[in-house]
């Protein structure tokens, strides 16, 4: 029937639309036709790439001072919560990642999730030392006091994990994708404050003591505290978040490029984040 049906066309038919009647009748497709890879199925691969890190120091130790100013009547008056503490630092390291995941896809759109497992060496540590001098009295005496304060910290993320969503829009063999989700890490971390202060009689500093043939003044004030805490191995939840392009090289291998955004939890007050582009390959089952 499908053959007599195209005779009957070729006979009434003008001769300059033919083959073009031809070409749909024979399931061709015509003209707007939209054509898209197929991307439903299970897939997985792998990436490299680079990482550009943060550490933000900025909180640790603020809680830490404040308690040990109120410990000793020594530090009344004194401003060393306003003493210069620490600041952010920036680092940079190569990532190697693993994904599989799962797409659906309805006509053009295409939506699914992902899980990566991704090795860096994300490692930050930082430290600062301040020190002023203030006169104090303390038992009807004038004392010239030296105060110090200081703070360190460290962080190491080696390994982390995501779990995302994917929206994704078929572009012929290009499949443009937005995506975020949670990410979990272990993080070592570690945060020391110590703050002391020595006060000798005025004029004279406990660096520099009255010498012996001048009679024994009060005896010096001081004390010396220390705050610190240490987490290794422990796991954070954070959030993730990114855009990247796949595209299908065949039926069944694909490339991919994305740009990827983690903030991590933040262990001690300690503020972690990395930003990273990657490149990879993967295989569609």
């Amino acid at each position: 029937m499908r053959w007599v049906i195209c005779a009957l066309v070729v006979l009434v038919a003008p001769a300059g639309a033919r083959a073009g009647d031809f070409d749909v009748l024979r399931g061709a497709q015509p003209v707007g036709y939209a054509s898209y890879t197929n991307w439903s199925g299970f897939y997985g691969g792998g990436l490299i790439g680079e990482e550009f890190d943060g550490a933000d120091f900025r909180n640790v130790g603020a809680a830490e001072i404040t308690t040990i100013a109120g410990l000793d009547a020594g530090f009344d008056g004194i401003p060393i919560a306003s003493f210069p503490r620490l600041s952010s630092l920036n680092t940079e390291a190569p990532s190697y990642s693993a994904f599989i995941g799962y797409n659906y896809q309805f006509e053009a759109a295409v939506v699914g999730f992902e899980m990566t497992f991704t090795k860096t060496s994300f490692n930050a540590s930082i430290d600062d030392a301040e020190s002023h001098s203030y006169f104090q009295n303390s038992n009807n005496t004038l004392y010239l006091a030296k105060y110090n304060v200081t703070t360190s910290a460290s962080s190491k993320v080696d390994d982390y994990g995501t779990v995302r969503g994917r929206f994704g829009w078929a572009l012929g063999n290009f499949l443009p994708y937005g995506f975020g989700g949670v990410s979990i890490s272990q993080i070592d971390s570690a945060k020391s404050v110590n703050v002391n202060y020595c006060g000798q009689e005025a004029p004279y500093t406990c660096a520099n003591p009255p010498p012996p043939s001048v009679p024994p003044p009060p005896a010096p004030i001081g004390s010396n505290w220390t705050l610190s805490d240490k987490n290794n191995g422990k796991w954070y939840f954070g959030y993730v978040a990114g855009l990247g392009v796949d595209y299908a090289l065949t039926r069944n291998i694909f490339l991919r490029g994305e740009y990827q955004y983690i903030q991590f939890a933040a262990p001690d007050n300690i503020r972690l984040s990395a930003s990273s582009v990657r490149v990879g390959a993967g295989l569609k089952f």
